[in-house]
């Protein structure tokens, strides 16, 4: 089953305390291994993809989530 998620709600979640909580501390997260891929560790390719999914996330408009709900039906 679809959840349908308005343009609206979308930019209330991203104006939420929480969210923004969220995204500072994945935001956080994307920094860290950033420094880790610098110092260069044993499992680069581990620390790219986790980058990459990272980036995914902050990056994420309304656009994106629709355009995955029509890709995916999930959302």
């Amino acid at each position: 089953m679809a959840v349908v998620v308005t343009e609206q709600e979308f930019q209330e979640w991203q104006g939420s305390r929480v969210t923004k909580a969220f995204m500072k501390a994945v935001d956080n997260d994307r920094e860290w291994l950033k420094e880790m891929l610098l110092v260069g560790t044993e499992d680069d390719s581990n620390l790219r993809g986790r980058a990459a999914a990272v980036t995914s996330i902050l990056r994420m408009t309304y656009e994106d989530l629709m355009e995955s709900a029509k890709e995916n039906r999930d959302v």
